[in-house]
């Protein structure tokens, strides 16, 4: 589970980590809007490219978040083994 580490320093580490969920997904998100928005300025094709690219923008933050919360789980499990071991 997230964030059940004994060491503060790892906690914090792991806190800074999470933060990046928010970000992932609103920077990927803008990012779709932004190309989907010049595109169909520049083509005239007003909404179709906004849309499509808005949809691939949240689609690669939702991503970016599971990859990102992935690798957060499998750093404190390493790192939660290894405390046991050294205890044991």
């Amino acid at each position: 589970m997230f964030f059940k580490s004994k060491n503060k320093q790892a906690l914090l580490g792991d806190l800074g980590k999470a933060s990046l969920l928010g970000i992932h997904l609103v920077s990927c998100t803008f990012v779709g809007f932004a190309i989907g928005y010049f595109l169909d300025k520049w083509l005239g094709t007003q909404p179709w490219f906004l849309i499509g690219f808005l949809f691939f923008g949240i689609a690669a933050g939702f991503k970016n978040m599971y990859i990102e919360a992935k690798k957060i789980h499998e750093e404190e499990k390493k790192r939660d083994s290894g405390q046991d071991q050294q205890a044991g």
